[in-house]
Parts: C-alpha cells; structure tokens; sequence
C-alpha cells in the first residue's frame, strides 16, 4: 500500500495531553506502516514565536487538535474558536478535535455552532485510552465524544424543545453578573420578554418563586452553564 502522509497542527498546553497525543500518534504510526505523520506542535512557550494565524492560513492540515482554553496571547487578536472558525472556512476538509475544559452544554452549544468538530474531549475524560480512541476515530473520519461531553449533550436533548438561544444567552449573563435591567442590552429582547423566559426557566428547573441566584446555582449544578 502507498504510503499516506497526513499532516496536522496539534495546539496543546497540558503536558497530560501532549503525552497522550504523542503516545496516540506513534502506536497508530506503528501499527499502519502505510501512514507517514508530518506535524506542527504549538505549546504554551511556542507562542510567542509563532504566528498561529499565520501558521494557519499558509498550510492545509489534514486534522487539527486544539484545546480550546489554550493561552493565546492577546495581541494576537485570535482565540482558539476564531482561529478553527477560519480552518473551518478555508479548508472544510480538515478534521478537527478539540479539548475543552469547562464541558458545559452553553460552551458546547457555541462551539457546534461555529465549528461542529469531528471529536470533542472532556478534560476529564483525558486518559490514553480515549486519546487513542478519539485519534482512530478521527483518522477514520468518525466522529467521537469523550463521556462527560456526551452526558451534556443528553442533557441539551433534554430540554431542546424548552430552551433556545436566548434563554441560554440569559442564563449565561446571569451568571455573570449582569443585572436584570442590563439584559436587554445584552441579549437584544425585550424587558418584559426577558422577565417571561426567567420565569419560565425557573419552572422548568423546578424553582418557582426562587431567586436569579438560586436558578444560576442550578443550572450550574446541571451543567448547563
């Protein structure tokens, strides 16, 4: 069989994970004469003498790994979502995997929306034998979810019929801190259609007549934010 060589872009801080990509890629390189891996690894003390963005438009990868927490510098101007969004764009055939770890069905819900990777791992989940695993998926172009990421994703199917985009926004921004009376700045919704969600969330999550802050402790516990 000719040999095939793959080329990736792997951005990983976590020394765990480093050693469990390069664990994954060297069992697969020696178990498939056929596959010839040629890779860009970016750490966190890479970056200030790489140009990510750079390094991204100027080569088609066959897959990326990225962890989406990953410490880009602010003059950059990029964050790790912005930065797939363009390989996303550019090359649509690149296969994408991402870290993450604060796995949340808001954050989920954002990278889907802008990325929808192939393969998302929970930091926790982390072990060799799913960085193996999501690695075969990927190169086999399957797709693969760690367990914690799929937990969040039954919990999204749970309420897809009572919760959109705005009702996450809210949340969201509850969590932060911002007032009732600033969310319509925020989240482009009346006031009075804001105060209508709050109360219906609140029912759903079984805490009618509760504060914002009993609803936000909630939801947090659920993981939903």
């Amino acid at each position: 069989m000719e040999t095939q060589t793959l080329k990736y872009l792997f951005v990983e801080h976590l020394p765990l994970l480093q050693e469990g990509f390069k664990n994954g890629i060297k069992y697969i390189s020696d178990t498939n004469g056929f596959l010839n891996f040629k890779g860009t690894a970016v750490n966190s003390n890479d970056i200030y003498s790489i140009s990510l963005a750079q390094l991204i438009e100027g080569t088609n990868f066959h897959f990326v790994w990225m962890n989406m927490d990953f410490p880009i510098p602010s003059q950059e101007n990029h964050t790790p979502l912005s930065l797939l969004s363009t390989i996303k764009k550019n090359n649509p055939k690149t296969y994408i995997l991402v870290t993450i770890q604060q796995a949340t069905v808001y954050s989920l819900r954002r990278i889907f929306q802008k990325i929808n990777p192939h393969c998302i791992l929970a930091l926790t989940d982390c072990d060799q034998k799913t960085i193996s695993n999501a690695l075969n998926a990927l190169l086999q172009k399957e797709v693969f979810y760690s367990k914690a990421i799929l937990l969040r994703l039954h919990k999204f199917l749970q309420t897809f019929e009572s919760m959109d985009n705005a009702d996450y926004s809210i949340l969201h921004e509850l969590d932060l801190g911002t007032a009732v009376t600033a969310l319509p700045e925020k989240v482009f919704l009346s006031h009075s259609t804001i105060l209508t969600k709050r109360t219906q969330l609140k029912t759903l999550f079984n805490l009618t007549g509760k504060t914002d802050a009993d609803l936000v402790r909630e939801v947090k516990r659920q993981g939903y934010i």
